[in-house]
């Protein structure tokens, strides 16, 4: 029923003019399993739906995602709806009546397309162009993540106040319907059940918008190679923006908004992710360039559940972990220093050495060379000291998402 709910809720309120006409045939097979046979397309790049494995094409194999997983106790059987209606189980049960199993989850990433659709502008995509990213939970741990997505998503889905469709007197409908795609969190098109690529076994997949910075990933941003533009003379203002540490700074500003952007969306829909971390936001770009276009999507929701105080306020704390390894990695001297800059090592920092004193902090912080840049960005123009105390607050969880998002609008860098 969760499942169909997410169907009727896309049918009710997503346009389907990306979707394929009705009536035609999708005969080009993303597995070899016989399927339930559907008689209408159903799959929209802006709807969440219940699809079938022959509305996919496989382009490419991007690489297989693993994640350790907890063993949960009682009954836990997972049964996604098929059939033309949406009212027949498929005959997929990952444990029956016994406790999910712990263990590894693995997952694999592949880049698709959609077969039958075209792009918004009436035109074909080009062959090898994805227009999906397609996961393949691959076992029994897998599974429970697939479906905790799926229900992660129907709920952020089912926010009324996202759309203003309604009906006149005359039973015109007026409004705008709600877009997946105006959360700040990666579009889940679809999900399905088929056989497993490598033909062993039953597979349950999702089915994820492609970025337009593909699988581009927070965690990649500081160690990536920037192009150095070279500097002109005219004029001063634009000058300084974007030459030197003008751009970088930019992009790091936009990203730690984009970070607490994309987590109050989820909690004012009631969702903890509850596995935040570098890894887990997707951008539209990684170039210091195009820091002023940069879009933060959050996304791997397997691990999500209802929102409730101490979830709220350990997401926060696992932004605040993301936000400082970001600011720290991206800005000091000698780059990505892995010893010294990576999560675990700034959360040792903050939390056993300095016990989320921001004042120590920053202290030390200003005694370092290297990070001569990092104080810079946390402390321009003062803010009332705004910069370490946003990451403390962060850090501790008392103040909202939507709080400390606030404040994050408000920052400012030498470069602006």
């Amino acid at each position: 029923r969760r499942a169909m709910s997410a169907v009727a809720l896309a049918a009710r309120v997503i346009p389907t003019q990306f979707a394929p006409p009705d009536g035609q045939r999708l005969n080009r097979s993303v597995a070899r399993a016989s399927r339930v046979r559907v008689s209408r397309a159903t799959v929209s790049p802006r709807a969440l739906q219940r699809a079938d494995g022959d509305d996919f094409e496989l382009l490419r194999e991007l690489g297989t995602v693993s994640y350790a997983v907890e063993q949960q106790a009682g009954e836990a059987t997972l049964k996604w709806r098929g059939g033309d209606d949406g009212t027949v189980p498929d005959s997929f049960s990952v444990v029956g009546a016994a406790p999910l199993a712990g263990g590894v989850a693995e997952m694999k990433l592949y880049a698709g397309k959609v077969v039958g659709w075209e792009g918004p502008d009436g035109g074909e995509r080009g062959p090898r162009v994805p227009d999906v990213l397609l996961k393949e939970y691959c076992n029994e741990p897998a599974a429970s993540m697939a479906d905790t997505e799926v229900d992660a998503y129907t709920k952020l889905y089912s926010n009324p106040n996202d759309s203003t469709i309604g009906q006149t007197w005359d039973g015109q409908a007026v409004g705008t319907p709600f877009d997946p795609a105006s959360i700040p969190v990666v579009p889940l098109i679809a999900y399905f059940t088929s056989d497993s690529v490598n033909g062993v076994g039953t597979s349950l997949w999702t089915v994820q918008a492609w970025g337009p910075g593909g699988v581009s990933r927070l965690a990649e941003y500081p160690g990536k190679q920037q192009e150095v533009k070279k500097p002109s003379f005219w004029p001063p203002v634009q000058r300084v923006r974007d030459v030197g540490l003008g751009p970088r700074h930019r992009f790091v500003r936009n990203a730690v908004k984009g970070v607490l952007a994309a987590v109050d969306a989820i909690h004012r829909r009631g969702v903890a992710h509850n596995a935040i971390d570098a890894s887990s936001f997707q951008m539209s770009t990684l170039k210091d360039q195009k820091a002023d276009e940069l879009e933060v999507r959050l996304m791997n929701l397997g691990f999500a559940g209802d929102l409730t105080e101490d979830k709220r306020r350990g997401d926060l704390r696992c932004a605040a972990i993301v936000v400082a390894e970001l600011v720290f990695s991206a800005l000091s001297a000698s780059g990505s220093d892995k010893g010294r800059t990576s999560a675990a090592a700034i959360q040792r920092l903050f939390e056993q050495v300095f016990s989320l004193d921001m004042t120590q902090a920053r202290e030390y912080c200003v005694e370092e060379p290297d990070w001569e840049a990092v104080v810079e960005f946390l402390d321009y123009r003062d803010r009332q000291g705004d910069g370490f105390s946003l990451l403390g607050d962060m850090w501790r969880g008392e103040l909202s998402a939507e709080e400390l998002l606030a404040r994050a609008e408000a920052i400012e860098t030498p470069y602006d």
